[in-house]
C-alpha cells in the first residue's frame, strides 16, 4: 500500500472530483499508481497520461471492469471519454500533476535519497548500491531503468514509512530533463557514471551531454554529497563550494581508490579496495569493476567497511539483459542487450576481449538509437572495432548497421552477415554455433537483440 492519503489528492492544483466522495474511507487504501492500463489492479489509481503512441483516456472502461480504485484525468480529454462509472480525479494537465504528487510524497521524508545517472552503467551502479545498502538498511530503488519524467515521479510515489533511503535512477535524451528530475527527487547523494556519446540525435555534442548530466551535482542542496569520478575527464573538472565531494580513481590519488588485479577467465574482474581487500566480482567487464568502485565510494560514506562491500558486492549478479552470463548447451552468451551506445558497445567488446574462449567468437549487433548525424561514423567504428576481435561472423540487424557494413573493406564484409527479422539470424546462428563458442548481443531497446534467446 501507498502511504499517499486522500488530502495529499486534495491539495493537487486545480484539482476538481467526479462521480465519487471526496470522504471515501476506500481513498485510505490506495494499493498503487499505475499508468499502464494492460496491468492495472484493484485499488489502484489508474494514472492516464498521454503518450507518443496511447492517450491514457482511451482505456478509462478497461481500467474500470479491472477494478481501478479512480483514475487521474486531464480536464480536455474528458470530452472525448464518454460516460464512464469510474470516479475521476480531474486536473488540467495529469503529467504535471503527477510531477506535483511526487514532489509533495518527496517532502514528507527525511531520508537519504541517493540519485544517479550517466552515459553508460547507471542502472547497474544503482543495483550495486542498493546491493550493499540493503545488507543493513530499508531500500528503495528504481525498478529496472524507470528514469524517465514518468519513472523517476513513479519510483518516489512508491517511498514509505519503512524506507530508510532511496537509490533513483534518472535518465535524459533532451536537455533540461536531469534538471527536473532533481527537482522531484531532491537528492542529497548524487553520482554520475560517466559522460560519453548517448543520444547526439537530441543534444549535438559531447560537451552539451556533459552539462546536462552535470546538471545533477549543480542541483544539490547545500548539504548534499557528490561523488565524483576522477577517471572522466568531464566529470573530474566539477567544482563545488557548497557540496561535500568524496573522489574515486583507479588511475589518479583520490578518498576512495580502486586497483585492478586481473579479470579472470568469465571476463569477470577482481579489484582491490583502499589496498584493504580484494573482491571478485560475478559480473563481466572491465566497465562494471568501474561500476563496482563507484557503488563502494558510495557505500564508504555510508559507513560500510571495505569487508562488508566486498561480501556483498561478491553476491551481486547481473541484471537481466545487462552482461548477463548465460551457458546454452556449453556455448556462452553474454546477453547485453536491454540497451546500447558507442560507449557500451565498446565496453561490451572489450569485456570479450578479456573473456576466455575455447572456440569461435560471434557478434549479433542492432543498431544503436539517437546518434543523430554522427550515427554513420559510430556505428562504422563499432564494426570496426567487432574485427578486430577476429570473430568467426558479425550478425547485424538494422538499417544503421547495414549501412556501416557497406562501408567496409571487402575482406571485412565477408564476415558480415545482415538479417530484417530475429527467427532468421536466429536460424543461422544455430547452424553455426558449436560447444566452446561464444556469443554477444547487444543493441538499442528498440531492436530487442534478446528475441534472439527465444528463438535458440
Amino acid at each position: 500500500m501507498l502511504s499517499i492519503t486522500n488530502d495529499d489528492f486534495k491539495k493537487l492544483n486545480s484539482i476538481s472530483f467526479a462521480n465519487f466522495n471526496i470522504k471515501d474511507q476506500k481513498w485510505q487504501r490506495i494499493k498503487g499508481i499505475n499508468i499502464d492500463s494492460r496491468t492495472i489492479e484493484p485499488d489502484e489509481v489508474f494514472w492516464a497520461i498521454i503518450g507518443e503512441r496511447f492517450d491514457g483516456h482511451d482505456f478509462l472502461k478497461e481500467v474500470n471492469q479491472k477494478g481501478a480504485l479512480f483514475s487521474v484525468v486531464k480536464q480536455d480529454s474528458i470530452s472525448s471519454v464518454g460516460e464512464v462509472d469510474l470516479p475521476l480525479a480531474v486536473v488540467p494537465d495529469t503529467l504535471k500533476a503527477l510531477h506535483e504528487l511526487a514532489e509533495r510524497q518527496r517532502n514528507k521524508f527525511d531520508i537519504p535519497v541517493i540519485a544517479v545517472t550517466g552515459s553508460d552503467g547507471k542502472t547497474t551502479t544503482k543495483q550495486m548500491i542498493a546491493h550493499i545498502l540493503q545488507q543493513k538498511m530499508s531500500i528503495h530503488k528504481t525498478k529496472g531503468n524507470l528514469n524517465n519524467h514518468i519513472g523517476c515521479p513513479l519510483t518516489i510515489l512508491e517511498i514509505n514509512e519503512i524506507c530508510e533511503a532511496a537509490v533513483i535512477e534518472l535518465g535524459s535524451n533532451h536537455p533540461g530533463e536531469i534538471a527536473a528530475l532533481v527537482k522531484i527527487a531532491r537528492p542529497n547523494h548524487a553520482l554520475i557514471t560517466n559522460i560519453g556519446a548517448a543520444h547526439l540525435e537530441f543534444f549535438k555534442t559531447k560537451n552539451a551531454i556533459a552539462k546536462e548530466k552535470l546538471s545533477l551535482f549543480r542541483g544539490l542542496t547545500s548539504k548534499g554529497t557528490i561523488y565524483k569520478n576522477l577517471d572522466c575527464p568531464l566529470i573530474s573538472k566539477f567544482q563545488s563550494k557548497k557540496v561535500e565531494i568524496i573522489s574515486y580513481s583507479f588511475e589518479q590519488k583520490a578518498d576512495v581508490i580502486g586497483k585492478v588485479k586481473e579479470i579472470n577467465q568469465t571476463g569477470c574482474g577482481i579489484f582491490r579496495l583502499n589496498d584493504l581487500v580484494d573482491i571478485e566480482l560475478k559480473i563481466a567487464g572491465l566497465h562494471n569493476v568501474k561500476n563496482a568502485l563507484a557503488a563502494s565510494a558510495l557505500a564508504l560514506n555510508f559507513n560500510f567497511t571495505e569487508a562488508e562491500i566486498k561480501d556483498a558486492l561478491e553476491s551481486y549478479t547481473a541484471v537481466d539483459k545487462r552482461m548477463q552470463l548465460i551457458n546454452w548447451n556449453d556455448i556462452t552468451i553474454i546477453n547485453d542487450a536491454y540497451n546500447a551506445n558507442p560507449v557500451s558497445m565498446q565496453a561490451a567488446i572489450d569485456a570479450i576481449h578479456l573473456m576466455k574462449c575455447k572456440g569461435k567468437i560471434f557478434f549479433a549487433l542492432g543498431d544503436m538509437l539517437e546518434l543523430g548525424e554522427q550515427s554513420a561514423v559510430m556505428h562504422h567504428k563499432v564494426l570496426q572495432r567487432a574485427l578486430k576481435e577476429k570473430p568467426e561472423a558479425v550478425y547485424i540487424m538494422g538499417e544503421k548497421m547495414e549501412q556501416a557494413g557497406h562501408l567496409l573493406k571487402a575482406q571485412d564484409r565477408s564476415k558480415i552477415f545482415a538479417f530484417n527479422n530475429h527467427e532468421r539470424l536466429s536460424k543461422s546462428l544455430t547452424k553455426k554455433l558449436n560447444k566452446g563458442d561464444l556469443l554477444l548481443l547487444k543493441g538499442s531497446r528498440g531492436m530487442e537483440m534478446e528475441k534472439i534467446l527465444a528463438y535458440l
